[in-house]
């Protein structure tokens, strides 16, 4: 039984390494796309009209307060897009790290995946200052590493809750 565990952990660790290597060629491809076209025309990766028009009804209703922490994705709507692509890069940094026969690697998965992750963003963010069209951004950076961290903290809560979910069942038994 321990050596059919073995194998698969095994398994699932080459198959979320394989995942994570082609997340991080995605990111890399499209940050040598020297343009998404006009942030504000909608027509590039992410509708941001369709945004602009959420925060301004929300803006003139009595829900404004909810649109403080979300304030520089009306002002840069780019920043959402890094937050998210590195959310699930994160997610999958953290599964591939989770399931490593390494120990080390496994034991500290969570931390591992933010090192790992922001260090990939660091990366990208000099390889787009070669790209026509494209900077580097620190900016971009804090929303690259916020989204690698935002999903160990996701992770981490899911974790503790299973364990407390999980003790608590076998409590009332």
């Amino acid at each position: 039984m321990e050596k059919k565990s073995l194998k698969n952990t095994n398994i699932q660790f080459k198959v979320f390494l394989i995942l994570s290597v082609l997340y991080a060629v995605l990111i890399f491809y499209l940050s040598s796309i020297s343009s998404f076209g006009d942030a504000g025309s909608g027509s590039g990766f992410l509708d941001i009209e369709f945004i602009r028009n959420i925060f301004h009804y929300l803006s003139s209703s009595d829900l404004n307060f909810l649109l403080s922490p979300f304030y520089i994705f009306y002002k840069q709507p780019d920043k959402l897009v890094h937050l998210i692509l590195y959310a699930g890069f994160g997610i999958l940094l953290y599964y591939t790290l989770k399931n490593s026969p390494n120990s080390t690697l496994h034991n500290h998965a969570l931390l591992f995946a933010i090192i790992i992750g922001t260090v990939y963003g660091a990366s990208d963010e000099f390889h787009q200052s070669f790209v026509p069209g494209r900077t580097a951004s620190f900016w971009d950076l804090a929303a690259d590493s916020t989204g690698v961290i935002m999903a160990q903290a996701v992770i981490f809560i899911k974790e503790k809750l299973c364990i407390r979910d999980r003790n608590f069942s076998l409590s009332t038994k």
